[in-house]
């Protein structure tokens, strides 16, 4: 666990104490966290699960990853070096390395246009493939990759796909250019139930068969446990812009330390109609005063807040096997 707060060289991605702060105004304005103090490692061949509910800043987190947006504090680093410094052509080689998978499969595509093209587009602009049937070559084996028939997508519309099969063509676009990290936002939030364990099955086969690292960004936690058991991944649990527990996911979700990451896993429905919720459930406003709060940002929704937590914010501790950020976790053994 120190290996992953500290670092080293041999690592693919770090943050170090990472922040977004977001300002409304501009001189009597507020402003709130988006992402507070987030800091982790990834090393080649990891799968880490980002989760948590929504507004949480996942999706933040992953912007700055991928570059879209600078942190406004801290620091994430690629292959040693800060994101930031990369310029020119080292910049083109870190677009390559680092690609996103989008949760709109049907956003991802030109309806007027063939799904090859970008396909075609990505070959020429990073100078994949000198020509055209070198291209096809490429193209037909990322397909192949994510078990779809290159043959039978050929000369087809994105209208003549389901969600699922153009998922999976979003993921064999981001192939193409042998990436070493994949940034995948809610990447089956908008797949139907039938294709989402085809589409995690692609991740885990790229985690386990192709040494990939696999950001996976999400807030359903039965994708994230059969994904990560596969993977023997990382989860990192997030709430109001700062990670609350983070640790190997079988454990994590298993055995929660943290009391939000145990209300998580307790939201879950199960098929037994023995178990059914008895009590009024109630979905608090997102506000900003809950990311400005002085102390615990979990503390108003935990069932057991102490005098301390409204007051003093808690800091990050390891427990055992992992990271709670917590003045009172749930003992483990």
């Amino acid at each position: 666990m120190d290996k992953k707060a500290r670092g080293s060289q041999e690592d693919l991605l770090q943050a170090i104490n990472v922040e977004k702060e977001y300002r409304s105004g501009v001189y009597l304005g507020t402003s709130f966290k988006a992402v507070d103090q987030i800091s982790f490692v990834m090393n080649p061949g990891q799968l880490m699960i980002v989760a948590g509910e929504s507004g949480c800043g996942k999706s933040t987190l992953a912007k700055m990853i991928m570059g879209y947006t600078p942190p406004s504090k801290g620091n994430i680093v690629y292959r040693g070096v800060g994101i930031e410094k990369y310029r020119g052509k080292a910049k083109k080689k870190l677009i390559r390395e680092i690609q996103p998978v989008f949760q709109d499969p049907f956003q991802s595509f030109n309806p007027f246009k063939k799904v090859l093209q970008p396909f075609e587009l990505t070959c020429r602009k990073f100078n994949l493939a000198e020509t055209k049937k070198e291209r096809k070559k490429l193209i037909g084996r990322v397909i192949e990759m994510v078990a779809l028939n290159p043959s039978e997508v050929e000369g087809k519309y994105s209208h003549e796909f389901s969600g699922g099969q153009l998922q999976r063509l979003s993921i064999a676009r981001a192939l193409l250019t042998e990436p070493s990290l994949l940034v995948a936002d809610e990447p089956v939030s908008m797949v139907d139930a039938s294709a989402r364990v085809g589409i995690l099955s692609v991740f885990t086969d790229l985690v386990n068969g192709h040494d990939m690292s696999i950001m996976y960004i999400t807030h359903d936690l039965a994708t994230a446990y059969y994904t990560g058991v596969q993977t023997d991944g990382d989860i990192l649990v997030m709430f109001r812009g700062e990670m609350i527990e983070m640790g190997k996911v079988e454990e994590v979700l298993s055995r929660p330390a943290h009391p939000y990451t145990e209300l998580l896993m307790e939201s879950l429905p199960e098929a037994d109609p023995e178990k059914r919720w008895t009590t009024e459930i109630r979905f608090p406003s997102l506000e900003l005063k809950e990311y400005q709060v002085k102390g615990c940002k979990f503390a108003r929704r935990c069932p057991g807040c102490g005098p301390n937590c409204l007051d003093q914010k808690p800091v990050l501790q390891i427990l055992e096997d992992r990271y709670v950020r917590c003045k009172k976790p749930k003992h483990l053994s």
